[in-house]
């Protein structure tokens, strides 16, 4: 929260403790929604539940669209239920599906039942949230090819729509099959008597309503708009998503993919119960545990060799943890490829080569690195060069790791490869780290004791 926001929560606040509600109701509907949202959010639910009367309805509509998704909830349980179904009249249309399917089935239905605008939401509900279909809206100006620019204009003079539904005009045939799209910009400066068909552009964009929700932040990205249509299977225009959507759909990815990276729950913030945390995250740590078990396997059995040259155990966690680092930074960016659509199978063999040739390179700066310092501790050119080409080699394991994991996770086991892809590359740098660095040693045994 910035200062002036911050300001503006403490003057809500005073207000409140006042018991001056009308007041802080009416500083609050003359900010910014989003400003709006996170002074809601920084009150406690009494102070909350205290507002709430006083604050116009259609102005708390526009705070609900800023809230995230569980404040959201948590405001709608505080509402009169009668006071629910005339707010999400209010409320976007991929806005109002989300609330509903947080709300349990019954509540959802009877809320549906209650509203206006029920017949625009309901065939909303049947899409996955996850889909272009979840986040659609149905606030799209749809017109016919054959009418002329001045007919188009008579008619949004007409129905007036709102500013976010009239990016782009959309040209149908009669069956509602989209056909062109034709811009604002175009339409003002076409002739009164031009037909749409003639103006429109045939060259479109468009999501099916059952595209992942990346593929739909993909296209809009790639091709730089502010609106995306989607249509059914048969070429329908059944919505639009706007450009503000897909930014919560990137930041919603981009959230889901670090956290699976680290192994922790989508649905977890800095403020959930100890016990949801602990559920979400104890999986992946007990994982780690049992793969931290196969790299002290590998290690029990060169326990002569250990005992027999302690100084090796020294270098152990540094060929292991660079190989570890190394590997993480490979699959991070194999990740990126991958989830931005940069690569693909297809890509497999130019982006190993380019990964090998890092590999060796690090393989090389790092292990004549470790070699020296190996050196000059031991006095040993043989205890010298195990450390160094112990680096080396785990520097081209950790290449090759970091690529195939994340592809075999992706292409061969059908599993997001951002949920394991950390996990089994830490094991696999370890593992092999562990057995190059005391294999090598224990052949040259003679020549380290």
């Amino acid at each position: 929260m910035d200062e002036a926001t911050g300001a503006l929560s403490s003057d809500v606040r005073d207000l409140l403790d006042a018991d001056n509600v009308p007041d802080a109701a009416a500083r609050l509907e003359a900010v910014h929604p989003a400003d709006a949202a996170e002074i809601f959010l920084d009150l406690g639910r009494d102070e909350r539940a205290r507002l709430l009367p006083a604050i116009d309805r259609e102005a708390l509509a526009r705070v609900i669209e800023y809230l995230a998704d569980d404040a959201r909830a948590d405001l709608i349980a505080d509402l009169p239920p009668a006071e629910v179904a005339p707010i999400l009249d209010e409320i976007d249309d991929d806005i109002v599906v989300d609330i509903l399917h947080q709300l349990p089935t019954e509540r959802a239905e009877q809320f549906l039942r209650e509203m206006r605008r029920a017949a625009f939401v309901a065939p909303l509900l049947r899409h996955a949230d996850e889909t272009a279909g979840g986040h659609m809206t149905r606030a799209f100006i749809a017109l016919q090819g054959n009418w002329t620019v001045d007919h188009a204009i008579q008619y949004l003079r007409r129905v007036r729509p709102e500013a976010d539904s009239a990016y782009y005009l959309y040209v149908v045939d009669p069956a509602n099959r989209l056909e062109g799209i034709v811009s604002l910009r175009d339409l003002i400066i076409a002739r009164p008597e031009q037909r749409l068909d003639d103006i429109m552009s045939r060259d479109i964009i468009k999501a099916r309503s059952e595209m992942d929700q990346e593929e739909v932040a993909r296209l809009v990205s790639r091709y730089d708009l502010v609106a995306l249509p989607v249509v059914d299977e048969e070429d329908r225009l059944v919505g639009v998503i706007t450009v503000d959507d897909v930014l919560d759909v990137i930041e919603e990815e981009a959230t889901e993919d670090i956290l699976k990276v680290a192994g922790i729950g989508v649905d977890e913030t800095a403020l959930s119960p100890v016990l949801d945390s602990a559920r979400r995250r104890l999986p992946w740590l007990v994982v780690n545990m049992f793969t931290a078990f196969l790299a002290a396997f590998v290690v029990s059995r060169f326990e002569h060799t250990i005992s027999e040259v302690a100084a090796l155990a020294a270098f152990m966690p540094i060929i292991a943890g660079q190989g570890g680092n190394a590997g993480i930074q490979t699959s991070t960016i194999v990740l990126r490829g991958l989830a931005l659509a940069e690569i693909d199978l297809g890509d497999l063999a130019r982006v190993l080569r380019k990964e090998i040739a890092l590999g060796l390179l690090k393989g090389v700066i790092f292990g004549a690195m470790l070699a020296v310092v190996a050196y000059i501790w031991q006095d040993n050119a043989t205890f010298a060069f195990v450390a160094g080409a112990a680096m080396l080699l785990n520097m081209l394991v950790a290449s090759v790791g970091g690529v195939m994991i994340p592809i075999t996770l992706r292409y061969v086991l059908r599993v997001d490869p951002a949920t394991a892809a950390g996990v089994f590359d830490t094991t696999l740098t370890d593992i092999m780290g562990f057995f190059i660095f005391l294999g090598l040693a224990t052949l040259l045994l003679n020549n380290l004791t």
